[in-house]
């Protein structure tokens, strides 16, 4: 039943997922493109709507319809892409995971939340480059610096990022939904400095609904939450910890600015080394332009911190920094250097299959905006791309 699924373009999420944004929206799951608006056309939000409304708004209810229809919704494109490439799409994989729980249900008149997808704030402790200040406190502090004639526009960033520490519908609907819960995504911002979330997990061990349910955390791997790794997250039927980590060492720091590659790498060990029975550790890579003539170099590092699964994600926005979008000859250079890869090879091909297959939409543009906005942000935080990544940089002439 789930293969049938999997090859049909329906998708589990407007039946039983629900997304927060970092700045209180709501989307049906995190790669949605669109959003979710009232009648009137008003967004969706954390303050003035309760998990419930939304979920049974007309918003989310057409969206089923589309896909009951057969449509493919373009606001769902980037999980057409994966799948046009031969990867594993956030659909799909929403429903192998939901076939585990018995949990398959896409009658349009049986909707509640089974997965919850956390993003609770903005703070974070790094501004890293595929991300944006939208998702980062600190990066919304440098724009309103680096960019004074937008500051209004960036500093609202972080007000409503605020959302988690102030009274709104969420978290008093959230309670009464807990039972039908059991996947809790958590990311952020960095979630492991967002303390709101420990405390959504207290409730839950409180309610004895937290045997029931699998947390996933994606993490940037410099927090280390001692205290609830072992007083909170025992309860819990699974913990999963994925660190995103996109590249090594003076690329890992460019990237995910300023973060120091030696801290996560302990970090990393700490986790695996905790002793907590129900802990699995993962490595989210996400790949982009900075990283793709690089994987190789990371697969060792794998199988150094032997996770339990190192997954491949694929960044479609912004588009300048889309592997898809790089020019034929850097392509060619890039597949000749990753086929030659001797460990991690299935993950590996993932990455050449994606960056081989045709782009949905090509950017006219594509070398001016990669050149501006890389040269943009170097020049905020005194980097240089040409150092860093010569191999790309012979090629795409960033810098003479």
């Amino acid at each position: 039943m789930v293969d049938k699924y999997i090859k049909s373009n329906i998708c589990l999420a407007p039946w039983m997922a629900i997304e927060t944004r970092p700045d209180g929206a709501y989307k049906p799951c995190c790669v949605y493109k669109d959003e979710l608006t009232d009648p009137e056309g008003k967004k969706y939000t954390t303050k003035e709507h309760s998990i419930t409304e939304v979920m049974n708004s007309k918003s989310m209810n057409d969206l089923r319809n589309r896909f009951l229809a057969g449509e493919k919704p373009s606001a769902c494109d980037s999980c057409w892409k994966q799948e046009a490439a031969g990867n594993t799409s956030k659909r799909q994989h929403m429903w192998v995971k939901a076939s585990t729980q018995g949990q398959l249900h896409i009658n349009k008149n049986i909707v509640a939340p089974v997965f919850i997808d956390f993003k609770l704030g903005n703070i974070c402790n790094l501004k890293c480059r595929i991300c944006s200040p939208i998702s980062s406190s600190i990066w919304a502090n440098e724009m309103a610096k680096f960019d004074p004639d937008r500051k209004k526009y960036w500093t609202k960033y972080n007000k409503d990022g605020l959302w988690p520490r102030q009274k709104n519908k969420f978290y008093e609907d959230l309670v009464k939904q807990i039972d039908s819960v059991r996947f809790f995504e958590i990311t952020g911002g960095e979630p492991l400095m967002i303390k709101e979330q420990f405390q959504v997990l207290q409730r839950c061990v409180d309610m004895g609904a937290a045997k029931n349910i699998e947390v996933h955390y994606n993490t940037n791997g410099t927090q280390f939450p001692e205290k609830e790794l072992n007083e909170i997250w025992p309860h819990f039927k699974r913990i999963e910890v994925a660190f995103s980590i996109d590249d090594i060492k003076e690329r890992f720091e460019y990237q995910r600015h300023p973060a120091k590659w030696d801290m996560v790498n302990e970090n990393i060990l700490k986790f695996k080394n905790s002793g907590l029975k129900n802990l699995s550790t993962q490595v989210c890579t996400t790949l982009n332009v900075f990283n793709i003539a690089y994987i190789d170099e990371l697969a060792p590092y794998i199988d150094e911190w032997s996770p339990d699964f190192w997954y491949i994600n694929i960044l479609h926005d912004p588009k300048e920094l889309d592997i898809q979008q790089l020019p034929a000859d850097l392509k060619k250079i890039v597949t000749d250097k990753l086929l030659k890869t001797k460990t991690r090879k299935a993950e590996i091909m993932e990455a050449v299959n994606y960056l081989n297959s045709e782009p949905l939409t090509v950017m006219d543009d594509y070398k001016d905006s990669l050149t501006s906005k890389i040269k943009q942000i170097d020049g905020y935080r005194g980097e240089n791309f040409g150092e860093t990544f010569p191999l790309l940089n012979n090629i795409l002439k960033i810098y003479d």
